[in-house]
């Protein structure tokens, strides 16, 4: 009996680790992460395959950056009315946020306007993560435009071995910022191409490694008295590796490369992280807050207006993220557990961080 049993522990043993990611594995609104980035040309983006071990444990960072999803009670101006409640519903967003998503420093080369930021638009199913469409901001204006062919960003549920494609196709018609107008196509080939546990600074995790290759054609349309010209807008073969755990909700580690005559150049390295101010200066700037210990409201006051602040545990994890609303703030604390922790204001030139107890 006992050598039958050898073969069901091996099948169980190769098992372990597979996961399926579903709907409920990845962000929705009102949530925060934190990424340690780098660039490190000679990392190992191509090595994957069934119960792998990836070790980028050894990675050191350079510099970190943050994604904030915002819900759609934030939608404002014109952009309600294509993704807030009153939108068709596969134009219904899950929320937004600032993306790089469509090539801006290129396109700043042909307009002669600037802008500010750009927000991606995101529409979350059982069966899929979409975008559906853009928000460009300028000079305080910001204008939404719905994607006329929804790209999937994720086909769902996922597990190891699927593949699936994707075609986005986007207008942008710039009026009345600028007489200008922006196309995009994109076709994003998807292939989940391993599964095992992947290490970084972070920690460890059983993850599916997934495989985006995304092949984009950007133009511009603008006129110069009275004549109107289509430019296009290089944008290079991009391949993006990631690494997708069900005990996170983004991607624990990603890189991306870049491909030109068939050679990949890896472009950015990123793993989830938390907060720890690396590629920022502390700030000579005070914040006074009040009461300390704190039950429900903690009353923060700022020399000069914040960005926003980032509440962190002792460890480092990030616990809440608010954006700042003005130099005198009440932020609802009520949620938190009792413990310590820290206050981070981040300002235009660096942060200021303070510690309270709740």
């Amino acid at each position: 009996m006992k050598y039958l049993l050898l073969p069901l522990l091996a099948f169980t043993s190769l098992s372990y680790g597979q996961i399926t990611l579903t709907d409920q594995h990845f962000a929705g609104p009102s949530e925060s992460y934190v990424f340690s980035t780098l660039t490190d040309p000679a990392i190992d983006y191509a090595t994957t395959g069934a119960n792998h071990t990836w070790d980028f444990s050894n990675l050191v960072p350079t510099d970190q950056r943050g994604l904030i999803t915002r819900p759609p009670s934030q939608i404002t101006g014109l952009s309600i009315i294509q993704f807030g409640s009153f939108a068709p519903a596969p134009y219904k967003a899950s929320y937004f946020n600032s993306t790089t998503d469509l090539p801006l420093d290129q396109a700043s080369a042909f307009l002669p306007i600037q802008i500010d930021e750009l927000n991606q638009f995101t529409k979350n199913t059982s069966s899929a993560i979409n975008s559906i469409g853009y928000e460009l901001v300028s000079g305080g204006q910001g204008i939404g435009f719905r994607s006329d062919t929804i790209e999937t960003r994720y086909a769902l549920p996922m597990t190891y071995g699927n593949n699936y494609e994707s075609r986005g196709y986007t207008n942008l018609d710039l009026n009345p910022i600028y007489d200008a107008k922006w196309r995009q196509h994109r076709h994003r080939v998807t292939n989940v191409d391993g599964w095992g546990v992947v290490k970084t600074p972070f920690g460890q995790f059983d993850a599916l490694r997934i495989h985006h290759v995304i092949d984009e054609f950007d133009s511009i349309y603008f006129s110069i008295q009275g004549i109107g010209m289509w430019i296009p807008v290089p944008v290079p073969l991009t391949h993006e590796y990631e690494w997708r755990s069900t005990s996170d909700k983004e991607a624990v580690m990603r890189i991306r490369t870049n491909e030109i005559l068939g050679n990949e150049t890896v472009t950015a390295v990123e793993y989830r992280d938390n907060f720890n101010g690396l590629g920022l200066s502390e700030s000579k700037l005070e914040v006074a807050f009040y009461p300390n210990p704190v039950s429900n409201e903690l009353h923060v006051s700022t020399p000069e207006l914040a960005q926003k602040f980032v509440i962190t545990d002792l460890s480092g994890k990030i616990c809440k993220q608010v954006a700042a609303s003005g130099k005198e703030q009440i932020i609802d604390v009520s949620e938190l557990a009792s413990g310590g922790y820290t206050l981070i204001a981040l300002f235009s030139n660096g942060y200021t961080a303070v510690k309270f107890v709740k």
